[in-house]
């Protein structure tokens, strides 16, 4: 989860320290304080865009430190970070920072180590997930809804396999249309592979470090006469010279070893020169020993520059970064001539090859279709109540299928279309979530007819019955836009029934939801100095009764204090009776095993369908 923020020279935010806590945590303020500010600097800490307009007037760059604990149920992440070379902390924390300068140059630290901006991309998308207006555009997408639909309805390893068969189906679509194209065709193809090969078989490439070690020869041969020299002068004035160091160290150590007997102070003197000595003269048989291997041999010079060459243009020829990519290619080279060679050989087998690999796709892809549409209906269900206690209540969710165009008719790819219908990447489906939000209305596409603020309490509802995102961190801004009173209550119960399995951070106008939070921030703004600055401060007691009451009226009398004391009472008694009912009884199940809720019941619904499957 998310541990600390700290933000410097950002916007109107100054120098700030935050602390962020397990559970739900709120964070609000007056209109135009700055709390997107805090959104913007986690979604840079995450690895989103950053530019120069963020650094405050009259600095040179603005930076955002983030620090996630990770626990050890995060075992994804501690792999992707050691597969990025970033080194884990002892502490098992992530200690990202990003420093944004005023020429738009973005640096990126993480665990001490430098790393790019997409490296960051990635870790903090496993870290981060940020809910605001523009992800719940993501709904308004509908290539987005399969993968949505799949995380809901549990079929995500299913998809994943039937991925992996579609790809193998149409890696062998495309070898025998090339075979079919004309084995004349193949056959260049493969005369040009098997030439590629011959060639970088006889250069004899067995190590991937070859050209760093003929790089260092070739050094030390163009340098053969400066390092005589200078060796020989190091023997000289160590040993052969009049006064030479190493004869002078050993003469004082045996002189001072006889006066010793005079004046015994000078005994660990003369010890230390004596110990001193001996590293000298091993030194000095050293550089004899180098002086005397080293020579000159301009005939291997030659050979090191001719294999350098060759090297150099085998690296341009075909494409790659260095020996090691040289030998990766000779043995692609080895696998493409030995499939080539086969189909060309026996057409049949790959015709075989590619009926056997259609049967399975298509078989693999109507189970995946017959288990989406399972999911689809309970998907469904789970919606309509969720979105119903989010002040949709007359709102019909539908996952809307359509069959994908059938393919050519003719070819290879032929083997793609069956009866009229046909599968493509991710299955038979086209998929789509419809909504019809007002009674007397047909279903249309999301995008069509849902506003921001609707489209934020779908998101919410997504999170609630498809089992939240798979990263520890979820972050909601304007999920509160267009309600309030009982609704805003109900989004906070909501957003405090995601703490089960993340930690929430929620910004927000609404004291009803702010009411649910485990700790409480709100953003002011004043002016220090002549300067306007954003300042973020954790709130308890009564300062807490004080905002609630605040945004409940525009002040803290009397009587909007008891009312947000009454807020915060009901709110966590809420908390606490949910806590309870979650220790009395299983997931989803009421007195007598019954349902205790239409939105229990279909959550419950979508759980007991990933579970079976």
């Amino acid at each position: 989860m998310l541990r600390s923020l700290r933000v410097n020279d950002f916007a109107l935010i100054e120098d700030l320290v935050l602390g962020f806590g397990a559970g739900l945590n709120a964070v609000t303020g007056e209109t135009g304080a700055g709390k997107s500010l805090l959104q913007r600097a986690l979604a840079i800490a995450a690895g989103h865009r950053a530019g120069s307009e963020m650094v405050r007037a009259g600095c040179d760059a603005a930076r955002v430190e983030a620090v996630f604990a990770l626990g050890p149920a995060a075992p994804g992440t501690h792999a992707r970070l050691e597969a990025l070379g970033i080194p884990a902390s002892a502490s098992g924390e992530i200690r990202i920072r990003r420093t944004i300068a005023r020429n738009g140059r973005s640096q990126v630290v993480i665990n001490d180590r430098p790393a790019t901006v997409a490296t960051l991309l990635e870790i903090g998308s496993a870290l981060i997930h940020l809910q605001g207006q523009h992800e719940s555009l993501r709904l308004t997408q509908a290539e987005t809804h399969l993968e949505m639909l799949d995380q809901a309805a549990g079929t995500e390893a299913e998809a994943t396999r039937y991925r992996a068969n579609y790809g193998r189906l149409t890696e062998i679509v495309t070898r025998l249309d090339g075979l079919e194209r004309g084995a004349a065709q193949l056959e260049r193809r493969l005369e040009i592979a098997r030439f590629d090969f011959d060639e970088l078989q006889q250069a004899r490439l067995d190590r991937a470090d070859e050209e760093a070690t003929l790089t260092a020869e070739r050094m030390r041969l163009r340098n053969v006469e400066k390092l005589a020299l200078a060796a020989n002068e190091a023997v000289e004035r160590l040993h052969a010279a009049d006064g030479a160091a190493l004869a002078t160290v050993q003469s004082m150590a045996r002189r001072l070893g006889e006066l010793a007997v005079v004046d015994t102070g000078l005994e660990d003197v003369a010890a230390s020169l004596e110990q001193a000595a001996e590293p000298l003269a091993d030194a000095v048989r050293g550089l004899l020993d180098y002086v005397e291997g080293l020579e000159s041999d301009p005939q291997r010079l030659e050979e090191i520059e001719e294999r350098l060459a060759l090297l150099a243009r085998l690296v341009r020829k075909h494409g790659v970064a260095d020996v090691a990519g040289l030998i990766d290619r000779r043995e692609a080279l080895r696998e493409e001539i030995a499939s080539s060679a086969s189909d060309l050989a026996d057409p049949t087998a790959l015709r075989a090859e590619l009926e056997r690999a259609a049967d399975e796709a298509w078989r693999v892809a109507g189970e995946l279709s017959a288990a989406r549409r399972r999911g689809a209906e309970r998907l469904a269900q789970a919606m309509e109540a969720e979105l119903g206690s989010l002040g949709m209540g007359d709102a019909r969710f539908t996952v809307r299928f359509e069959p994908l165009p059938p393919g050519p008719s003719r070819g290879a790819a032929a083997v793609l279309t069956r009866g009229g219908a046909a599968i493509g990447p991710q299955g038979l489906d086209w998929v789509e979530f419809d909504l019809a939000a007002n009674p007397g209305e047909g279903a249309r596409p999301l995008a069509r007819i849902a506003s921001g603020g609707e489209l934020s309490r779908i998101m919410l509802a997504l999170r609630n019955v498809a089992g939240g995102a798979a990263v520890p961190t979820l972050v909601f801004d304007e999920v509160d836009a267009g309600i309030g009173g009982a609704t805003a209550e109900i989004v906070g119960r909501r957003l405090h029934a995601l703490v089960r399995r993340h930690q929430v951070i929620s910004i927000t106008h609404l004291a009803q939801i702010a009411a649910f939070a485990d700790h409480h921030y709100a953003v002011v703004k004043d002016r220090d100095r002549g300067r306007t600055r954003t300042r973020v401060l954790e709130v308890t007691g009564g300062e807490r009764v004080a905002e609630l009451a605040r945004m409940l009226s525009g002040s803290a009398s009397a009587a909007a204090r008891a009312h947000a004391e009454e807020l915060l009472a009901g709110a966590r008694q809420e908390i606490d009776s949910q806590a309870a009912e979650r220790g009395a009884r299983a997931p989803g199940a009421g007195p007598g095993g019954r349902p205790a809720s239409a939105a229990a019941a279909a959550g419950a619904a979508v759980a007991a369908g990933r579970r079976r499957r």
